[in-house]
């Protein structure tokens, strides 16, 4: 494949003293520069820390460690915060941080806009400041509360993209770091372009050197105005391996561009390689994924080095990115090809009655582990969960007489942000399946995947009279224990 631009290496999330890590901005960049192992860093601390003298500070360091061999980014960490508590008693901060860069100007010199309106109004007077989101949908930091909601991603509008251009879908120190990918998707499916970013949001230091997450931009060359360009087109992949080397095409336009919606027939050009091939490291699986987070094409073959092309036909796919997952399980996302089509029309979806949870009580659960454990997906406390033995899960629950049925909801349980062993099982796929009789008569109403992580995921479907429904749940994690957290049932 043949792109005519360079791979260039960096992180874009990291901290210093200046906020609430170590060293300043100049040691940082002097670190980063020094371990060659990137060609670009950007320093990040938190506006609300940062007077104008700090800033100017940052910016002066960026200058002066950037060279033909590195680039130095002042940037700085904003965001908005519009705090509520949802039907279930759950305080949520409906907002969050993202990464501004692109400018020498501070959004705001202390504290954070309410709101997004209020962010994304002050964000469109800083010509050239591009954004990106950070950590979406984390819960259980620093309080109990779920953090970065960001509204769901149902604030997009005509002429966002000038100014916000990705999302991490990695960081390396988040717990919550396997659900971002999941949370990336969402937002293209709302119309979102958005490519993305990994990131380690050190602040420990051991800048660049202590960690192995990057975000990667095609570009002309290694300057500061081409780096930032590639950023707002979107030629952009991240990669939890800083050996990594993605290209990804479709119809011959690289990642980060927008086809035109008269296309129906799709030929994608994929190329990947490891740089430092070593045992147990080598490319396992690749994989296209378009609409609702959905796997369309894979490839499957252990190598350090591969090529692939795929045709595939659609009349409705709105965008296509590529995921690639070696062997130990790190990954690979590139910037989607749009092509050019709208996202759907949102619908609410109308929801009935909640059953009372007095009124049920589960019959079956497909592990003994905790099975005494299991009337927990039943109660309104959102900490408690079951948790199977295996990387599925099943649990039938009994009404205790016949309903008419409109709706299941799920919420998945929040924990201890600390305990990510936990956080690694909440329930990901779900069948929801429903019946007159305890053995036998299930028919599926419900499928798919949770879609969300600050609410209630909830899923209508036609009236139907059922005593009985069967949950049945799937692990994200290759190989990972999966848990069930609050189950709602609602009827007419």
């Amino acid at each position: 494949m043949k792109i005519g631009l360079k791979h260039y290496y960096g992180d874009l999330h990291t901290h210093t003293g200046f906020s609430d890590g170590r060293g300043t901005p100049k040691e940082a960049f002097e670190w980063a520069k020094a371990s060659k192992m990137g060609d670009f860093l950007a320093v990040s601390d938190h506006e609300g820390s940062i007077t104008m003298q700090k800033w100017m500070e940052t910016l002066k360091a960026a200058d002066e460690v950037t060279d033909e061999t590195f680039v130095g980014i002042a940037s700085y960490e904003s965001g908005y915060s519009e705090e509520f508590t949802d039907e279930d008693g759950v305080a949520v901060v409906n907002g969050g941080e993202l990464n501004l860069f692109g400018t020498d100007a501070l959004l705001v010199e202390a504290g954070y806009p309410t709101d997004f309106k209020d962010f994304y109004e002050k964000l469109r007077k800083h010509k050239g400041t591009i954004a990106f989101y950070n950590h979406p949908q984390e819960a259980s930091w620093p309080t109990d509360k779920i953090w970065n909601a960001y509204d769901e991603f149902g604030v997009y509008e005509d002429g966002i993209d000038d100014y916000i251009v990705g999302m991490e879908t990695s960081n390396e120190t988040s717990a919550y770091n396997h659900i971002h990918e999941l949370v990336y998707t969402i937002a293209l499916d709302k119309g979102w372009k958005f490519a993305p970013y990994a990131t380690t949001d050190t602040h420990s230091g051991n800048w660049l050197s202590g960690f192995e997450n990057r975000t990667v931009v095609l570009a002309e060359s290694l300057t500061r105005a081409h780096i930032i360009e590639a950023f707002r087109k979107r030629h952009v992949y991240a990669v939890q391996d800083k050996n990594f080397q993605v290209e990804f095409a479709v119809n011959g336009r690289i990642m980060g561009s927008i086809l035109s919606a008269k296309d129906h027939t799709y030929h994608i050009e994929v190329e990947v390689l490891h740089k430092e091939p070593h045992e147990g490291g080598a490319f396992k699986r690749l994989e296209i994924i378009s609409d609702y987070g959905q796997v369309v094409a894979s490839c499957e073959r252990k190598d350090f080095h591969m090529k692939w092309n795929v045709t595939l036909e659609s009349e409705t796919a709105r965008y296509f990115f590529l995921r690639v997952v070696n062997e130990e399980g790190k990954k690979a996302w590139s910037a989607p090809v749009w092509t050019g089509r709208k996202p759907d029309e949102k619908v609410e979806a109308v929801k009935g009655r909640r059953i009372r949870p007095e009124a049920m009580k589960v019959i079956y659960t497909s592990s003994e582990k905790d099975s005494c454990k299991a009337c927990e997906i039943l109660n309104p406390d959102t900490k408690t969960y079951w948790e199977s033995e295996e990387t599925s899960g099943e649990i039938i629950i009994d009404l205790g007489e016949e309903k008419e049925l409109i709706g299941i909801g799920y919420r998945k349980n929040y924990i201890a942000y600390e305990d990510k062993e936990a956080l690694a099982k909440l329930m990901d796929g779900y069948c929801y399946e429903v019946s007159k009789e305890e053995q036998e008569g299930y028919e599926v109403v419900a499928s798919g995947r949770v879609r969300n992580y600050g609410s209630e995921h909830y899923r209508s479907f036609e009236a139907i009279k059922a005593r009985y429904v069967k949950i049945k749940a799937l692990n994200a994690i290759e190989e990972g224990i999966v848990a069930i957290g609050n189950i709602y049932i609602y009827e007419m």
